[in-house]
């Protein structure tokens, strides 16, 4: 493992510059903030992540150390009308030891945090009625545990959508969210060859709270890429989650859903999709037993290009694009709150859908800690152990997130 370079001068200035304009932008911000209490909320997020990767193959090892200085605006300037602004810094601090897919080191492993400045955020919204909002813009997407469809917020460069949405919030009856969008900004950006992901996305959710332990979810999503090499692809499913009446402490979730090719996909198929997972909060100890099922039939299988990846499957992230064979993933994991903080470990067993590959498996582990009302630090490790599909990788995190 190879620890932090002393830093570049050039980085320092850099740095100095980034921390002065955020010094100004707080003072006048909080000067006008308190001139106009009511209409605006303005606040600042500082997230600093120092990433390694290690992979057995012919790649140096890389280092990622970043930081990612973001500024959110909340204006509300009519009754019923708000509009929100939010603007992402992501600054290298030492050198570039890593490939960020845009820098052009390629001959170090990836971690996918590109330097740069973009607008993350940028919408416009309407309030019509008690819980329903009608947005256009640039904003966050993020649909039940974000399989499907998400932000992807643990990369420093977070997934955003271009268009427009309606959604309705209950807790107590009916839910629903529903968007077409014509642009993702992917996390490779700003500038990136892979930035931006154009094409007509439909997506589509609605929940039913049935009772205070019982939830039914509804979702569909039709996505039509304009790029040739993203298949395009139609899903529909089911989410439910509830609890059994007779034990308190135990909890169960499931997904089904299927995939269809669309009008402009080169060639036809049916793929499946299964989530189950059992819950069992013994405390101090909660315990979770699931497997999830992405098929395959070795040559095309269930993808989710749109989704929060990185939450599932592991956290080496060797499984982003799902293999022609499909995936199996299954897993057990233990959380608990301990040595001040909270901590989860995970073994995952992965198989293919189709053809009795063994993939390997991998070990987890994260820790998170409330240092103090505003900073919180985070330790996070993967090992991943590979047979008949991706190398030997082994990734570590450290995470401090300050918020003004």
């Amino acid at each position: 493992m190879r620890f932090i370079r002393t830093l570049e001068p050039v980085m320092v200035t850099r740095l100095s510059h980034i921390v002065s304009l955020i010094s100004f932008s707080v003072l006048n911000l909080g000067a006008f903030t308190t001139a106009f209490a009511n209409e605006i909320d303005a606040n600042i997020d500082l997230r600093y992540r120092l990433e390694s990767v290690s992979q057995d193959n012919e790649l140096k090892d890389g280092l990622a150390s970043t930081l990612r200085s973001r500024l959110n605006l909340l204006v509300k300037p009519l009754d019923a009308w708000s509009v929100r602004v939010e603007v992402d810094n992501v600054t290298v601090l030492g050198g570039e030891t890593y490939n960020s897919t845009a820098n052009g080191h390629a001959n170090y492993s990836v971690v996918a945090d590109p330097s740069g400045t973009d607008v993350n955020q940028a919408w416009v919204r309407y309030s019509h009625g008690p819980g329903t909002f009608i947005t256009a813009g640039r904003q966050q997407v993020n649909h039940l545990n974000q399989r499907f469809i998400g932000g992807v917020g643990w990369r420093q460069n977070e997934q955003t959508f271009d268009g427009y949405r309606v959604q309705h919030q209950s807790e107590d009856a009916l839910s629903y969210d529903i968007g077409h969008y014509h642009n993702v900004n992917r996390i490779f950006g700003p500038d990136g060859n892979a930035a931006d992901e154009k094409g007509s996305f439909v997506a589509a959710v609605a929940t039913w709270q049935l009772a205070p332990e019982h939830q039914l979810g509804l979702f569909g999503y039709d996505f039509e890429f304009d790029n040739p090499q993203m298949r395009s692809s139609r899903t529909y499913g089911v989410d439910y989650r509830g609890a059994f009446a007779k034990y308190a402490n135990l909890r169960w979730e499931l997904t089904v859903a299927e995939q269809t090719e669309v009008d402009n996909t080169p060639n036809s198929f049916t793929h499946h999709y299964h989530r189950v997972a059992l819950i069992w909060a013994a405390k101090p100890v909660t315990f979770t037993l699931g497997q999830e099922r992405l098929a395959g039939d070795g040559v095309s299988a269930f993808q989710t290009p749109l989704a929060t990846l990185h939450a599932f499957s592991g956290f080496a992230d060797v499984f982003l694009t799902t293999p022609n064979n499909g995936l199996r993933d299954n897993w057990i994991s233990a959380s608990s709150a301990v040595f001040g903080g909270k901590w989860v470990a995970t073994w995952h067993d992965f198989k293919s859908d189709a053809g009795a590959i063994n993939y390997g498996n991998e070990w987890d582990l994260v820790g998170s800690y409330k240092l103090t009302a505003r900073l919180n630090g985070l330790f996070k490790a993967a090992r991943y152990d590979g047979e008949q599909h991706a190398v030997d990788t082994t990734k570590v995190w450290l995470m401090f997130q300050y918020k003004l």
